[in-house]
């Protein structure tokens, strides 16, 4: 996974960006009571986000992101990233949601064509999980968008030479294994099926 993720991007190091795009899939629509919003692994690409238009290197924010498959009596996951982004002081105006992608292709293409049709030759920035980026780039790439990367959500440490790092086996790193082979497998197919 190491290999995998792409290096954290200095916050200092950021340029200002018209458009910050965020895609969606850190939520859970279906948790109950319905009064806050429930993160899942990767809470970062809001956060960080978050941080990035507190800072003033991003001007508006772009949610992707719908119900997902079979998802029929959830909340759509941009409106719960909107939510968590107004609760956190960002107003109304600067944030733009599309709600009907079901998975990384469809946010791509719906993406694409809201910066084609509201932000055309603007600055754009993806930000999604690092282990989701190469993806996800492909993804917006394969519809003609210009764009610069900040990866988050990160699933790493730093690698360090600590015996216990090296030696003593972690039930996580199941995890970690089933989520790359996961990315992968949905790289071929999307490769297969032309999205990429």
């Amino acid at each position: 996974m190491l290999w995998w993720e792409p290096e954290p991007v200095p916050m200092k190091e950021m340029a200002y960006y018209d458009v910050a795009v965020v895609f969606s899939g850190v939520t859970k629509g279906s948790k109950t009571p319905r009064d806050r919003i429930y993160f899942n692994m990767g809470a970062d690409r809001i956060t960080h986000t978050l941080q990035l238009y507190n800072e003033g290197k991003i001007g508006k924010i772009l949610v992707s992101g719908g119900l997902g498959f079979e998802q029929v009596d959830n909340s759509r996951a941009a409106d719960r990233l909107k939510s968590f982004l107004t609760m956190a002081g960002v107003p109304d105006s600067v944030i733009v949601v599309e709600p009907h992608a079901i998975n990384t292709h469809e946010n791509a293409v719906k993406s694409a064509e809201l910066l084609n049709n509201h932000f055309p030759g603007q600055n754009y920035l993806l930000i999604t999980s690092a282990f989701h980026m190469k993806r996800a780039s492909l993804c917006l790439k394969r519809q003609g968008v210009d764009f610069d990367t900040f990866p988050a959500g990160y699933l790493t440490d730093r690698s360090t030479l600590n015996f216990d790092d090296l030696v003593i086996p972690r039930a996580s790193a199941i995890d970690k294994w089933e989520t790359l082979f996961k990315e992968w497998v949905g790289l071929g197919m999307y490769r297969v099926m032309g999205y990429i």
